[in-house]
């Protein structure tokens, strides 16, 4: 492979996998003057990006429909054009099957795929979450199985994602990469070319390393808002109120990271690195007991949080069965569109299980998809939040008109602690 440079525009650059992960990367290599050809198995999606729509929040349409007019970027569902790429660059989805175990398969059909078309020299680097010895235990022999040799003949390296759906503040080009290679060279190539695109390079020794430093990001999130969540409970028993104890321990200059209480944890990365870690702990003799706790704490919300609605109406007199629920965000976290994992979609079917009326609105969200039945979200009007028992205030979107919540709704169960400035009469805090 000859060296990928700042500006050099005739670099190929492929990216398989054109997700939250993928898409940025390969509008960005787009922006910086590469040719890009971007492949998704999902028709669908290469229909929408083709028509010149982005489904990515972090992509806007301006910047997708400029790449397509200038031909900087081709999408595509067919690996065969890879063969001409300088770099391949692999962003699938590694989710977790229905027996919440890791799920490589969508990993391993696109490896399979680039390994019919590898040519001498080029650079496959690795970006989707996996497990410590994947890349090198996995995906380096189905590349070699066609009698090229790793480090010799092709070159392979891992670089975790960071992305942050969103994130306004820590984007793709503002955020450090880590990277390894499955030998210096290929360290320096892979270095090379996120470089070339203006990100900042952190290189790590082995691909192991930085495989597990993925796990050991989310893993870290999952479990400090677990305690959290715990706490949380625990302040709510003993009548303590857990937002003014976090606010007062954040005085604290050193020692002390703030984690918020909610509704659990969803999206793409957090719940299901936690789990690929206690499954790799697990398969090397060391439960990873804590990690498996927090996992239980977080997956466990929705039903407490179910629990909390219950009292509350049983204190006004009134029974969860038959009431009208009306739960406001259903995303896993505020101003995206993302329900990857929602704990806000798992209440909703909690409270759904026993025999409440539950709508739904979401400014990003139209419908959902329920175990059996879809969900369409309702008008919010006054004539809406009048007639609830309870209004739930799962996630915080900025477009909400809090004041205008506060003076129509009858009581309103609050998870984010957004209504904190309002009368607290009618308001219950987690």
């Amino acid at each position: 492979m000859h060296e990928i440079s700042h500006g050099q525009e005739s670099a190929k650059i492929g990216v398989v996998g054109l997700g939250y992960v993928g898409l940025p990367l390969a509008i960005l290599a787009g922006i910086k003057g590469y040719d890009v050809l971007g492949i998704d198995l999902d028709k669908k999606k290469v229909a929408s990006l083709l028509s010149g729509s982005s489904y990515v929040s972090d992509v806007s349409d301006q910047d997708l429909q400029a790449l397509l007019c200038t031909g900087n970027i081709r999408i595509q569902s067919e690996y065969s054009e890879l063969l001409s790429c300088d770099v391949i660059v692999i962003c699938v989805p590694t989710p977790l099957t229905a027996e919440n175990k890791p799920d490589y398969s969508s990993l391993i059909g696109a490896v399979k795929g680039i390994a019919a078309v590898l040519r001498q020299g080029q650079l496959v680097i690795l970006e989707s979450t996996v497990a410590p010895g994947v890349t090198e235990s996995t995906v380096l022999p189905l590349l070699e199985a066609g009698g090229q040799i790793g480090g010799k003949d092709f070159f392979l390296a891992y670089s975790p994602e960071r992305i942050d759906p969103g994130n306004k503040s820590c984007g793709l080009q503002n955020t450090a990469k880590l990277v390894a290679g499955l030998t210096d060279r290929c360290l320096f190539l892979a270095q090379q070319m996120y470089q070339a695109l203006g990100i900042e390079v952190i290189s790590v020794r082995t691909l192991a390393i930085a495989e597990m430093a993925k796990l050991l990001e989310n893993t870290y999130r999952d479990i400090n808002i677990a305690f959290i969540n715990e706490l949380a409970q625990v302040c709510h028993a003993c009548e303590i109120n857990i937002w003014e104890v976090i606010d007062a321990a954040a005085t604290k200059p050193f020692g002390f990271q703030m984690f918020y209480p909610g509704p659990g944890v969803g999206g793409h990365c957090i719940p299901v690195d936690s789990v690929y870690y206690s499954c790799w702990a697990r398969a090397n003799g060391v439960p990873a007991k804590l990690a498996e706790h927090a996992r239980l704490v977080n997956d466990a919300m929705p039903k407490y949080l179910a629990g909390r609605i219950s009292e509350i109406l049983q204190s006004k007199g009134k029974s969860l069965a038959g009431s009208n629920i009306l739960v406001l965000g259903v995303t896993y976290k505020q101003n995206i569109a993302d329900l990857r994992e929602s704990p806000s979609i798992e209440l909703i079917k909690e409270l759904r299980r026993r025999g409440c009326n539950v709508s739904f609105y979401d400014p990003y969200v139209s419908e959902i998809s329920l175990s059996s039945a879809r969900l369409e979200r309702v008008y919010l009007d006054e004539q809406t939040v009048v007639r609830q028992d309870c209004v739930v205030l799962a996630v915080a979107h900025s477009t909400y008109n809090l004041a205008w919540l506060y003076d129509f709704s009858p009581l309103i169960f609050d998870l984010t602690n957004g209504m904190a400035k309002f009368p607290q009469e009618k308001i219950i805090k987690l």
